[in-house]
């Protein structure tokens, strides 16, 4: 064979674009290359042609070359913001009222969290200098799944991606950064991921679908002295999910995990051991996992667990609750209690000073005059931005990493009912805070509304 991939990425893992996306091949056999050797070109799930990539061998004794294809792969994924099911809403009102709430899990609509790829290799080659090449192309294919995971480099070698967002272990996690603060969790299967949310909120969390062992979501609720309350199985395909996709916008699913999501599906779906867990007066917290069977047994189990606990709040300032994206390239939400200034700033005026007076109505009866009320210098058109300042009540160090990746989200929204309000993060800094340097830790964030208040 002329031209053969080496060292390709797994077909089924997701691949970060946020890291070169290498992509390694070789021939066993030197042949002509005045121009061009290799050519990769890069195919969407459905056959169309995206790119075509060229390159040379790196010498004459060495017939291997690299293609990095990462910023190819990023223009065609994003971050899914729409609910599939009743695309009027956002991605949190899944299993709402009012929003197909008989379906709590959702696929990608407006854009794909992750997509298949297809490269084909070939090589092309000229009997000169001057002679026009020969394509030679599909000598060789292979496909990846490429998704938008930032790329963290804390002394590590380069590592393609691990699979550990299409669960198929316990050890295997949502698209979600919600910490491990060390605490085990209450179905005993490893440490749980901690949330904190209101009765009444809406929350997400997603997953890779496309070579996922996953079957049902597991919710287990709780009293606060660990007695159980019920146990409800989510049938993904029953719910609004696929567990055979097919396309990309089924490679990545979300589920509305928020008490709100469950409680108004519940009673959608006639799901009465899921109502027994949200509206019961004594619920403290939700424990949630992906399952390749509807039993609760560790063997079963595919994800990691996220532990959901139920605070409303004790704060005499109002709530804010943010949903950011996070470096998974999907959505996390975040409560902010203490005390929240808005205010409107940079406050433009466009003004011009109009003279007094009836000077275009004097004539031999009418003296040239002026009323009181008249203006000289008049404002024609103001522009301002709206900012809200948020902070935290006192939470534990193990958040630092989580709230990291609101600092520097390139997508946040206010949450208000069923409804988002996209804003940016404005700070240009942000401090990793430590129990040791602050005793109690809290963090601000300073929020600019992206659309512009209206005004006249």
């Amino acid at each position: 064979m002329a031209a053969q991939f080496e060292y390709i990425p797994s077909t089924t893992d997701f691949q970060s674009t946020a890291d070169p996306l290498i992509i390694q091949v070789r021939e066993t056999t030197s042949g002509p290359f005045f121009k061009y050797r290799f050519i990769l070109v890069i195919k969407n799930r459905n056959g169309d042609q995206l790119a075509k990539l060229k390159t040379h061998p790196l010498a004459t004794d060495n017939l291997s070359a690299v293609f990095d294809i990462s910023r190819i792969c990023d223009d065609y994924i994003g971050a899914n913001i729409v609910n599939n099911n009743a695309t009027t809403g956002n991605i949190l009102t899944l299993g709402r009222t009012g929003f197909a709430p008989g379906s709590v899990i959702g696929e990608s609509t407006d854009r794909n969290v992750a997509a298949q790829f297809t490269l084909e290799l070939g090589y092309e080659s000229a009997t000169s200098a001057t002679s026009d090449p020969t394509e030679n192309l599909n000598q060789d294919d292979t496909t990846l799944f490429a998704f938008r995971d930032e790329f963290q480099n804390y002394g590590e070698a380069y590592a393609r991606g691990d699979g550990s967002f299409q669960p198929t272990a316990a050890t295997d996690n949502f698209l979600s950064t919600a910490p491990d603060l060390g605490r085990e969790s209450t179905l005993t299967f490893g440490n749980a991921r901690e949330h904190r949310i209101g009765i009444d909120q809406s929350a997400v969390l997603a997953w890779g679908m496309q070579s996922s062992s996953a079957e049902y979501v597991i919710v287990r609720g709780y009293e606060a002295d660990g007695t159980i309350i019920n146990t409800a199985l989510l049938d993904i395909d029953a719910v609004g999910g696929d567990t055979t996709p097919s396309t990309d916008s089924q490679a990545v699913q979300f589920v509305g995990i928020g008490p709100a999501n469950l409680e108004d599906h519940a009673t959608a779906a006639f799901n009465t051991q899921l109502e027994d867990i949200v509206t019961d007066p004594n619920l403290s917290y939700y424990e949630v996992y992906l399952s390749e069977f509807a039993s609760v047994l560790e063997s079963n189990q595919v994800t990691v667990v996220h532990r959901y606990t139920i605070d409303n709040g004790c704060s005499k300032y109002p709530r804010v609750q943010l949903l950011f994206l996070n470096r998974h390239g999907a959505w996390d939400t975040f409560n902010f209690d203490q005390r929240s200034e808005e205010s409107v700033r940079n406050i433009q005026r466009s003004q011009y000073n109009r003279p007094r007076g009836n000077w275009d109505s004097v004539n031999g009866l009418i003296d040239w005059n002026y009323n009181g009320w008249e203006r000289g210098v008049t404002t024609t058109a103001i522009k301002a931005e709206r900012q809200l300042k948020v902070s935290t009540d006192y939470i534990e160090e193990g958040y630092a990493d989580h709230l990291r990746d609101l600092s520097v989200s390139r997508s946040v929204f206010i949450v208000q009912g069923t409804d988002v309000i996209p804003c940016t993060v404005t700070d240009s800094e942000y401090l990793f805070k430590t129990e040791v340097n602050e005793k109690l830790i809290t963090y601000s964030f300073t929020l600019q509304y992206s659309n512009r208040p209206r005004l006249k």
